[in-house]
């Protein structure tokens, strides 16, 4: 006879997790308004600045030039590890049963 366990896992199922996803959305902005401006060359060449940083034509580093790529990764990210794990908001609602959306 199968008894019941309150520590029993359910089984996983498929989770978003919105800060992190939330982190690209201004990266996937610059895709969309580099696609409509100048093409795929625009896009490689804006994805790049706004990644790491680097502007191509000029050869110099400027970090403003990540304000719309590496930062709100970063930092969707963060929010996701910490307040989404280590604080005990995606638990939370996991338990209450939310489905398909974590922080």
């Amino acid at each position: 006879m199968a008894r019941s366990d309150p520590k029993r896992r359910r089984r996983r199922q498929m989770t978003i997790p919105v800060a992190a996803v939330a982190g690209f959305l201004p990266l996937a902005g610059v895709v969309m308004q580099s696609m409509k401006d100048g093409g795929p060359s625009l896009v490689g060449y804006n994805v790049v600045s706004n990644l790491t940083g680097y502007d191509i034509p000029s050869h110099t580093w400027n970090w403003r030039y990540m304000e719309r790529g590496t930062v709100p990764i970063v930092a969707g990210m963060l929010i996701h590890k910490f307040i989404g794990g280590k604080l005990g908001v995606n638990r939370m609602l996991s338990r209450a049963g939310v489905p398909l959306v974590r922080l």
